[in-house]
């Protein structure tokens, strides 16, 4: 399927439509050409500082035909789902658009008392004791949201901090892990797709692997890349990986790039790698295997490296996390030196990449210490990530 065969493009802004103030070459033209063959036009950007009315203004004033009902911007994604949190109030650390959109969808923007979340976004005139206020109120319970966490975006002049940037901030300062709506998170694309005519085929373009690409794959979305060099991505399966590249959208139109659509929903991405051990811990019978909460899911036993620590060393510290000091238990038996997809959760409910080795342990313990608890094996699908799923059944078979 070629790029002008979609019934819509998915376009990001900064860096595929324009850069600052400036159209970029024959994007004008590309987008009249692509509306005049009956198609649509959907705008998907990371800004969170104008409303999508003040954004769709800017674009009629750059000569592009669109309105505001085209454009979806993390700041306007932001305020369709926070009622859908339970969210009547909220602080807002960044503009007055983002702080506007909130109150459209009914949100009550407030500086008094502790609201129900602090709500991160980046502006140009931002005080640095807005972001003081900020930590201090989900230090008191607010709830931490994002409308982003891209770490910069382009300007004519050089690549300036973003509203990841002071998340990052807040973040460090508080120790809380910030929920994330914008890309690469899935709810900005689906909320576009949901504008379009039912069955409509969508085609994302955008210029950061780490948002636009890696987002679209985890919509389901096939995407193509505006660079001009081709990313170096060595893992076959990295969803940042583009299905095509192109120098611009007039490329896209002239010479569209022949995709592949996508025919299952992509494995989970996980948030990043990190040295460690797991624990397949299992009865006597392997019946059995014990799980520890993570993030209101559930986690194999595992645990990061840590200085001078050998890989059994660590393995053995898990193990006496979870059994009871009087159980009776097997010598740790290595399973593989290096687990092709070994998923796990974090406390905050992230997805964790391990890469170090895995050990299989078997115990006669009735009951675990701490949070650990047994649970059928038959039932780890519904339990783990899938991958993770697939390689406790595979390990677990190896070793019967």
């Amino acid at each position: 399927m070629r790029a002008t065969d979609f019934d819509a493009w998915l376009l990001d802004l900064d860096g595929v439509v324009y850069v600052g103030h400036e159209l970029l070459p024959g994007v004008r033209q590309a987008l009249a050409e692509w509306r005049n063959a009956g198609k649509h036009l959907r705008f998907l950007t990371n800004d969170p500082r104008p409303t999508r009315e003040e954004l769709a203004a800017r674009l009629q004033r750059l000569g592009v035909e669109t309105c505001a009902e085209e454009i979806v911007t993390c700041g306007w994604a932001s305020a369709q789902l926070l009622p859908q949190l339970g969210v009547q109030s909220a602080f807002v650390v960044g503009s007055r658009g983002l702080a506007e959109e909130l109150q459209r969808a009914g949100i009550t923007v407030t500086r008094d008392g502790v609201p129900d979340a602090v709500v991160v976004g980046a502006d140009e005139e931002l005080r640095f004791l807005d972001v003081v206020q900020g930590c201090l109120l989900v230090q008191h319970g607010a709830r931490f949201i994002a409308t982003n966490a891209d770490p910069s975006y382009p300007m004519p002049f050089g690549t300036v901090p973003a509203t990841g940037a002071v998340v990052c901030a807040i973040r460090l300062a508080t120790g809380q892990r910030p929920f994330v709506v914008g890309k690469p998170e899935p709810l900005m694309f689906q909320l576009a797709l949901r504008t379009l005519p039912p069955g409509s085929k969508a085609l994302v373009v955008g210029d950061r692997i780490d948002s636009d690409i890696l987002g679209a794959h985890r919509a389901g979305l096939p995407a193509v890349l505006v660079a001009e060099t081709v990313p170096d991505l060595p893992a076959a399966r990295d969803l940042r990986r583009p299905d095509a590249v192109v120098r611009s959208l007039a490329e896209l139109l002239k010479q569209p790039p022949e995709l592949r659509m996508g025919s299952s929903a992509p494995d989970p991405w996980p948030e990043r790698v990190v040295p460690g051990v797991v624990l397949l811990l299992v009865d006597e019978i392997r019946e059995r295997l014990a799980l520890v909460p993570a993030g209101g899911a559930w986690s194999l036993p595992w645990t990061i490296l840590e200085p001078l620590e050998t890989f059994e060393e660590a393995a053995s510290r898990v193990l006496r996390q979870v059994l009871p000091g009087e159980a009776r238990r097997f010598d740790l038996a290595a399973l593989v030196s290096e687990p092709e997809v070994m998923l796990v959760t974090d406390r905050d409910g992230a997805l964790v990449r391990l890469a170090g080795p895995a050990f299989l342990a078997q115990t006669n313990a009735v009951t675990l210490s701490g949070d650990a608890r047994w649970h059928p094996v038959d039932r780890l699908e519904a339990l783990l990530p899938s991958p993770c799923a697939r390689w406790v059944w595979s390990a677990l078979a190896s070793f019967a």
